[in-house]
């Protein structure tokens, strides 16, 4: 009968030590062209993807707007004339026991060119539990790492370089 725990204990250890081997490796990963900038695009337009049924297309147009960007979803057709750059993405899910996504590609480019010029990529070998908005959401935020609206604004005033110098009040007197 001392052998049961025995076994029990050595099966638990077994357990816990091939559970730690288990890796959690993602990656995120992002890439522009050189010479190009996205500092200066505010309208964006990203193309619905047919087999999407995760909404992946609303997601990134809320983490452009969550950066006060202009950005709207559908088909190419659907593009309104003054957009400024298009974004397509690429998704790749697997199942455990509900769909994770193990891959998601961001890709952005001039309006009526086929050439992408910037991207973004997330990649996980084994599938996350970490939600899907808040890695596009990672994607979007390394895409637009250097646009102004992605910048931290400085608190007070008087840490911002390029503000208008202050205008100092005259005090009351009497």
């Amino acid at each position: 009968m001392k052998s049961r725990p025995n076994h029990l204990l050595l099966v638990l250890l077994l357990g816990l030590t091939l559970g730690g081997c288990a890796s959690f490796d993602t990656s995120f990963d992002a890439s522009l062209e050189q010479g190009r900038s996205l500092a200066k695009i505010q309208r964006f337009f990203v193309v619905s993807n047919n087999n999407d049924n995760h909404g992946i297309d609303e997601q990134i147009v809320e983490g452009l707007k969550a950066r006060k960007l202009d950005a709207a979803t559908g088909p190419l057709t659907m593009m309104p004339d003054n957009n400024q750059a298009v974004i397509t993405y690429q998704d790749h899910w697997s199942w455990d026991f509900g769909d994770h996504l193990v891959f998601l590609k961001l890709a952005v480019r001039d309006p009526f060119a086929e050439q992408s010029y910037a991207t973004a990529t997330f990649t996980a070998r084994v599938p996350l539990r970490e939600t899907t908005p808040g890695i596009v959401g990672q994607l979007v935020g390394r895409l637009l790492e250097n646009h102004p609206t992605t910048q931290p604004k400085p608190e007070r005033l008087d840490q911002d370089p390029t503000a208008a110098p202050a205008k100092k009040r005259a005090r009351p007197t009497g």
